[in-house]
C-alpha cells in the first residue's frame, strides 16, 4: 500500500461512517486523533495577530483532541459524530458534525443531520491534521475565521443525497445537498450545492463544486451583507504517484458587493524520501477590496510510526495594502509591522 492508500485508511478510522456487515449492526466503534501544536510570528509586532491567534508571542491554540464515533444502526441505517476539544478562547468541547446515513443502494445514500461539508479536498476530515502534509491546510481554501475566504465549513445543518459510481479501480461520486451554514454573526440560510468527485486507484483525485445561499448576518462589522447571496465556485486535483505528491485548488467567491469578490487557491508539491516528505506551498487569496494576501509555505514532514507524524514549517505571508472593515490585513487583525511576516510551526500528530 502506498502513502496515500496508508492516509487514506486513517482518514476513514477516524473521520469518515464506516461501512458495515448485517453482523456489525449495533457495534459502537471509536476512533480519535490529537495535533500538539506551537506556532509564532516574526515581524508582526506587539497586539497584532494572525488567523486562530498566532502572534510574535507564539500559541498552542492549534492544538485539539477529537473523538469520531461510529455504529451501523440497522440493515440500512448508519450513524457518525465527532467531537472535539480545542484550546481556543473558550476551551470548549464542540460538536463537528453527527449524522445519520441511510443506505438505499450501494449506488444512493441519503445524509442527515449536520453533516460534513463536502467541499475541497481535504475539508470533510480538515480537522484530522494527521491527514494531510501542511500544520494547518492552506488558508486560502480552508481558513474557518469569522473574515476570511469563506469557502469551506466544517459542517453544514441539512440533508446530502450522495451517488456513487465505482468500478475496480474508480470511484465517482455525486452530491447535492443543502440546508443551513452557522456563521459567528449569523447564518447562510437557504444553502443548496452539488458535488461532483472522481478518483482513479488512490492516486488521483478530481473535484467541481458549487454553492450557494442568503447571508443572515445578526451583528458585526459584516451587518451589511445581510441578505447578500453568497455564491463559491471551487475546482481541485490531487495527485499520489508514491514519491511525488501535488494538489491544487482554485475557488471564488461572490457576494452582492462587487468590492468582497474574491479569487483564491494554492498550487503544493512534495516529495517523499523514506519516512520524510518536504513539501513548498504557494497560496493566494486576492479580494477585490485590496485585503488578500499571498503567503510561500516550506515544510517537512516526518513519519515517526504508522500513527505518528512531526510536522515542521516556515510560512512567509504578505498581506494586502487596504485593510477590510474590521481594520485588519489579508488575516491579520490589523496591520503588520513588516511588510512580509514570517510563521514558525511545529506540530505531533497523531491518530488511534
Amino acid at each position: 500500500m502506498n502513502k496515500f492508500g496508508q492516509l487514506c485508511v486513517a482518514t476513514l478510522c477516524v473521520a469518515a461512517p464506516f461501512t458495515a456487515t448485517a453482523g456489525e449492526i449495533g457495534e459502537i466503534q471509536w476512533h480519535g486523533f490529537l495535533t500538539s501544536a506551537y506556532l509564532a510570528t516574526s515581524g508582526a509586532g506587539e497586539g497584532v495577530h494572525y488567523s486562530g491567534d498566532v502572534s510574535d508571542e507564539g500559541t498552542t491554540k492549534d492544538t485539539r483532541l477529537g473523538l469520531t464515533v461510529t455504529t451501523q444502526v440497522d440493515e440500512h441505517w448508519r450513524f457518525a459524530a465527532q467531537m472535539k476539544a480545542k484550546r481556543d478562547n473558550h476551551n470548549r468541547l464542540v460538536m463537528d458534525w453527527a449524522y445519520a446515513t441511510y443506505d438505499h443502494s450501494d449506488q444512493f445514500a441519503i445524509n442527515v443531520g449536520e453533516v460534513k461539508f463536502p467541499v475541497g479536498l481535504y475539508n470533510e476530515y480538515v480537522e484530522v491534521g494527521y491527514t494531510y502534509p501542511w500544520i494547518r491546510a492552506p488558508e486560502s481554501a480552508y481558513n474557518q475565521d469569522d473574515f476570511g475566504p469563506d469557502l469551506t465549513w466544517i459542517s453544514y445543518s441539512g440533508l446530502g443525497l450522495v451517488y456513487t459510481w465505482a468500478t475496480d479501480e474508480t470511484e465517482t461520486n455525486l452530491n447535492f445537498f443543502g440546508g443551513l451554514l452557522d456563521l459567528a454573526d449569523g447564518h447562510i440560510n437557504q444553502m443548496v450545492g452539488a458535488q461532483v468527485g472522481f478518483n482513479w486507484a488512490d492516486m488521483l483525485r478530481l473535484q467541481l463544486s458549487a454553492t450557494t445561499g442568503i447571508m443572515e448576518i445578526e451583528e458585526g462589522s459584516r451587518v451589511g451583507m445581510d441578505g447578500d447571496r453568497h455564491t463559491t465556485y471551487t475546482a481541485s486535483i490531487g495527485l499520489d504517484m508514491e514519491s511525488l505528491v501535488f494538489s491544487t485548488e482554485i475557488s471564488t467567491a461572490s457576494m452582492e458587493m462587487d468590492v468582497m469578490d474574491s479569487t483564491s487557491g494554492y498550487v503544493m508539491m512534495g516529495y517523499r524520501f523514506g519516512d520524510f516528505m518536504p513539501h513548498v506551498t504557494w497560496g493566494k487569496w486576492d479580494v477585490k477590496g485590496g485585503w488578500g494576501q499571498e503567503n510561500i509555505t516550506l515544510g517537512l514532514r516526518t513519519e515517526l510510526t504508522s500513527n505518528t507524524a512531526l510536522k515542521v514549517e516556515v510560512k512567509e505571508v504578505t498581506p494586502g495594502d487596504n485593510p477590510n472593515s474590521n481594520g485588519g490585513y489579508g488575516l491579520f487583525n490589523k496591520k503588520p509591522e513588516e511588510d512580509k511576516v514570517l510563521i514558525y510551526g511545529v506540530a505531533l500528530e497523531l491518530v488511534f
